[in-house]
């Protein structure tokens, strides 16, 4: 005779520590967590060293260039590398990392790749510039190789002769990043995206909410929050929170009334009573699940764009500290009746 209890219905009963594995728990033990998620202060501060680490390599070869060239400048010349071929620090860094990050999307979407895709090309992108600075690699070379690494990936296949001629770009330069980037992600390609979270919210919110939601405008609830969560990834909630947390932002933003209650059907009053809606082996405060949820949708709602012309003279910043004879060619294009400070950068 078996020693094994049995449960009720003849199976085996589970073991007193018994615990179902969740999407959360596999989250949380994946490179992506372990990587790629951070606290702001400490997200700030990488961004920070990467930015003076590179900062301090710019600034020595501008010394190097004026004790080379000191006897063939003029005081003009002098005063215009100091004024004007310094170094982007890490809060320009971060606004054109994000405007090129938006560019990838883009021509991503331009090239009907489908939405795992071009969230996975967004996020190899981002991430390359949280271990790099523009300053050391401009983000333009690499926009390309982000988006055929994330069809590699995703196992999108097409081919690099294929995939040059559709974006008009150089197979030797789209390839030319491609190990270096690899480096820098860790080689770790797996991503969770907040995609597969929200299929999961759309079936249980019919469950909770049964016959009080239209089947219709959920399907147009669904097809807002995928464009939501897409734009979300240009931001920084991808580094503080989870992906199911950032479905439920996408979700508040598109319907406040309806996700706040489906929560509330779902998770309040769980610390105190037995809710027949919730997993029993799930323990969530509700305020704060609501506070959190709260957080992360004003990052997504109030993050800012990058203006065209705030990236242009960002990216003329970074092109002049590092090659500062484009400066004195420019200088000496001009007309000497005009002053270089006058005349807007055009690149």
């Amino acid at each position: 005779m078996s020693d094994n209890p049995q449960s009720k219905n003849g199976a085996p009963a589970k073991p007193a520590n018994y615990r179902r594995l969740t999407d959360d728990d596999l989250f949380r033990h994946s490179s992506q967590y372990r990587f790629w998620s951070f606290t702001p202060d400490q997200l700030k501060q990488k961004r920070i060293e990467v930015n003076a680490h590179a900062v301090v390599s710019v600034e020595e070869d501008l010394r190097k260039f004026i004790a080379e060239h000191r006897d063939n400048l003029s005081d003009e010349e002098l005063r215009t590398i100091e004024e004007r071929a310094v170094p982007v620090n890490m809060d320009e860094e971060v606004k054109l990392v994000n405007f090129y990050a938006k560019k990838v999307q883009a021509i991503a979407q331009r090239l009907n790749l489908p939405t795992e895709i071009v969230a996975t090309a967004i996020t190899f992108f981002r991430r390359f510039f949280l271990e790099n600075s523009v300053l050391e690699i401009e983000p333009k070379t690499i926009v390309f190789t982000t988006i055929f690494l994330a069809c590699k990936s995703e196992n999108y296949f097409i081919g690099i002769d294929s995939f040059a001629a559709k974006t008009k770009g150089s197979k030797t330069e789209i390839l030319k990043y491609e190990f270096k980037i690899l480096e820098n992600l860790k080689f770790c390609l797996m991503n969770h995206h907040p995609y597969k979270a929200l299929h999961g919210f759309f079936l249980d919110i019919q469950v909770i909410l049964h016959g009080k939601v239209d089947l219709k405008y959920m399907g147009q609830i669904y097809d807002r929050c995928k464009r939501r969560i897409t734009n979300a990834l240009l931001t920084d909630v991808v580094y503080y929170y989870a992906p199911p947390q950032i479905t439920l932002a996408a979700l508040m933003l598109e319907d406040e009334a309806l996700t706040t209650r489906y929560l509330e059907l779902k998770f309040h009053g769980n610390t105190e009573t037995e809710n027949p809606n919730q997993d029993a082996n799930v323990s969530i405060n509700f305020d704060k699940l609501i506070s959190m949820i709260n957080s992360c949708k004003d990052i997504i709602e109030n993050a800012p764009p990058v203006p065209v012309e705030e990236a242009k003279a960002i990216m003329a910043k970074v092109l002049y500290s590092r090659n500062p004879q484009v400066l004195l060619n420019k200088l000496k294009r001009k007309n000497p009746s005009e002053s270089p400070e006058d005349s807007p950068d055009k690149r």
